[in-house]
């Protein structure tokens, strides 16, 4: 993917890009208590029951929740509501959430809205676990 414009390159070796309006969630639970939720597509009002519901499945029993956002194409408003909304609920659980991106398809709306401030964002996966590791993701 080119983090400056989100987009795939045909020989990237990545998996085809969901449809436009799809969502798809992988959770992928860690032996260290860092579960990882995969989302690719399009993060909006339609999507938001499927990620809430991968996100809620992996903060059972874990000690951290990292997003990988990676293969985001679209971060709409309700998207960055429902990050915010996860964010929140779950801190309030104990279980930090850390947000995994460097496309600028989930950079740029976050920095827009200034919630690249409030939320706690990383360029990659294994920054976020190493964070949710140190205990860097309380903050």
């Amino acid at each position: 993917m080119d983090p400056d414009r989100g987009e795939r390159s045909a020989g990237d070796g990545a998996r085809p890009a969901p449809e436009p309006g799809t969502v798809e969630v992988a959770v992928r639970p860690g032996d260290d208590g860092v579960a990882v939720v995969a989302v690719a597509g399009d993060i909006d009002a339609a999507a938001a029951p499927s990620v809430r519901g991968g996100v809620e499945r992996a903060a059972a029993g874990a000690r951290a929740v990292v997003l990988d956002l990676e293969e985001v194409e679209l971060l709409a408003s309700a998207g960055m509501t429902l990050l915010l909304e996860l964010t929140e609920d779950l801190r309030g659980r104990g279980v930090p959430v850390l947000l995994a991106a460097r496309a600028r398809t989930v950079r740029r709306p976050l920095r827009i809205t200034g919630l690249d401030r409030v939320l706690t964002l990383h360029d990659d996966v294994a920054s976020a676990r190493a964070a949710a590791g140190d205990g860097a993701a309380h903050g």
